[in-house]
């Protein structure tokens, strides 16, 4: 149940601190591994993780859940957009039809005499 042999336990906390530093560009990760005692392969792999979960996030935030595909993010962007023209458009014919309904009350050049 521990753990291997030999094979030291960081804490999610280091190894985000550890795949920063890598990312930074302050240590590379041939240094990392040695210095924390894991092998080089391991500390790729936290960093495509922390990469992709950090991607996973932002897309969640952006575009809804990740769950959505690409053409369903964009059909929904698109619903919005005209969502949003009908809406314009809407004003637009109410503000012309009150015009119309009023025109008749306002006098005309030719009938100033």
């Amino acid at each position: 149940m521990g753990r291997a042999k030999g094979k030291p336990t960081l804490s999610i906390e280091q190894k985000v601190r550890i795949v920063l530093s890598v990312l930074a560009g302050e240590m590379s990760m041939a240094e990392a591994a040695r210095r924390h005692g894991v092998s080089n392969v391991t500390v790729a792999r936290w960093r495509d993780e922390f990469i992709a979960a950090g991607r996973a996030g932002l897309e969640e935030r952006m575009s809804g859940p990740s769950t959505m595909s690409a053409t369903e993010r964009r059909l929904r962007a698109e619903s919005e957009q005209l969502k949003l023209a009908l809406a314009e458009a809407t004003v637009q014919l109410r503000i012309w039809q009150k015009g119309a309904e009023l025109a008749d009350q306002v006098p005309s050049e030719t009938s100033r005499r």
